[in-house]
């Protein structure tokens, strides 16, 4: 009988997006602010090694950053996901050097 194993995910496809039009601009202070709170909250779990937190966290993140039209940090969310959604056991180096890309478009808190 053949051994079911889980299949590795492919990376995550890059996102291209807008740039914002005059009438959104005044909502990217918001949109940072929430992200640099989000960006905690994933260093935080990380430090305690709470993936499923993460998880939701990260993907929250992602959402907000597609309305916002922040393609760079929506492709370092893609990347947190995938390190995530491997159907393994997360590899924490991983996600960590995934969290520091993420990190280095949010900018600091």
């Amino acid at each position: 009988m053949k051994k079911n194993t889980p299949s590795k995910p492919s990376p995550p496809q890059p996102v291209s997006l807008l740039p914002l039009n005059g009438c959104e601009l005044g909502l990217d202070d918001l949109f940072l602010d929430s992200a640099r709170q989000d960006l905690l909250s994933i260093e935080q779990a990380l430090a305690r090694r709470d993936y499923g937190a993460i998880q939701q966290t990260v993907h929250s993140l992602k959402g907000a950053a597609m309305i916002f039209r922040a393609s760079a940090t929506v492709n370092a969310a893609l990347r947190m996901e995938a390190v995530l959604n491997t159907g393994l056991p997360v590899d924490h180096v991983q996600l960590s050097a995934a969290c520091a890309a993420l990190r280095q478009q949010i900018g600091p808190l």
